[in-house]
């Protein structure tokens, strides 16, 4: 006899998504597995809450339920608050402007039954926040490895194995495990699934991508979004490194390394030039310091090169580059400032 299948409940943390969050809901109903509920976490200032309440009178068979949320925006505080509530076996987190495929939910509740499986999750498709170059050039720098590194849940294609891997995003889990580790860390304001999912292997439970699971991510629009954006990253990316040191990637590292290095040359350079300037050692920092950047600047033109070839999108060659550095370099400046003023 064949054991019960699991019931759904889908979380979704939401604050002013009231252009995106009825195409979640479509793409929700339209899913070839059957859904408990949809708990929706609002805390929103704008008619997101309107758009909802019209959805669920225009779709009575979707069974969609609102908890308000008033705290301040924080999305762990809304995750652990909307699986609170939720009644299901299985969480699936979902984002209020993601776009899951129609299989997402079902092929992510089958992998949660491999054998030590704690969290499951999917390979997002990373598409542009806005029909312009700039926006365009955005998405295709965080879906390629110079500003992806080795996240497989950005450049992971639809035909690749399942694999093991440090994190993905959002995430499939029993509610058992969430109890079971305290949920989601409400300290962390970014980066918390990172750490629900270091604290799920450190449990002995596996962290599985399969990159079957597909649901597309909306990149920010703007070189400005996606400062703040990586900023916001590599700051929480330290933070959390304070209680989990050993859970550092490589990934994580070269930014920050890369950015302290090149700052402390450009001192160097700057503090020979003005209180030693006959030295010797001015030139060759000189020299060092223009060679990095030289360098630098050639592998971001000729990866922007490659990917402007193979898609036939030349107008996104003047932004490629620029969008690969704001990324390594807000990444890196977010992390290194949290370190040096001790998280505050």
């Amino acid at each position: 006899m064949s054991a019960a299948r699991p019931s759904i409940s889908i979380v979704i943390p939401c604050r002013n998504e009231a252009r995106h969050i009825g195409g979640l809901l479509d793409a929700i109903r339209q899913q070839d597995t059957a859904i408990l509920e949809v708990v929706i976490v609002d805390n929103s200032t704008d008619d997101t809450r309107s758009v909802i309440n019209g959805y669920r009178t225009d779709h009575p068979g979707l069974p969609v339920r609102v908890v308000p949320y008033d705290g301040p925006a924080s999305i762990p505080a809304a995750v652990n608050l909307g699986v609170r509530h939720a009644t299901g076996d299985v969480i699936v987190r979902l984002d209020g402007h993601s776009m899951p495929d129609r299989r997402y939910v079902g092929l992510a509740v089958a992998a949660l039954e491999l054998e030590g499986a704690g969290v499951v999750g999917g390979v997002w498709e990373i598409a542009p926040g806005a029909p312009t170059a700039v926006a365009h050039a955005i998405a295709s720098a965080a879906a390629h490895p110079v500003g992806a590194g080795d996240a497989a849940y950005r450049i992971a294609h639809a035909g690749a194995e399942r694999q093991d891997v440090d994190t993905v995003p959002f995430g499939c889990y029993r509610k058992t495990l969430w109890t079971e580790l305290g949920g989601l860390n409400e300290e962390l304001l970014s980066n918390e699934d990172y750490e629900f999912n270091y604290r799920t292997r450190a449990s002995g439970r596996r962290v599985i991508l399969d990159p079957g699971i597909r649901s597309t991510y909306y990149a920010r629009a703007s070189l400005g979004g996606l400062t703040q954006q990586y900023f916001r990253y590599g700051w929480w990316k330290a933070q959390m490194l304070r209680s989990h040191p050993e859970s550092l990637r490589w990934r994580q590292a070269v930014p920050a390394a890369f950015v302290a290095g090149l700052s402390a040359l450009a001192a160097c350079v700057a503090a020979l030039a003005v209180f030693a300037p006959a030295s010797l050692l001015l030139p060759l920092a000189g020299l060092a310091l223009v060679a990095i950047l030289a360098l630098y600047v050639a592998a971001l033109v000729a990866a922007s090169l490659q990917i402007c070839a193979r898609r036939r999108a030349w107008r996104m060659l003047p932004f490629l580059p620029v969008a690969f550095a704001t990324i390594h370099f807000a990444w890196g400046s977010g992390a290194l400032v949290n370190l040096l003023t001790g998280g505050r």
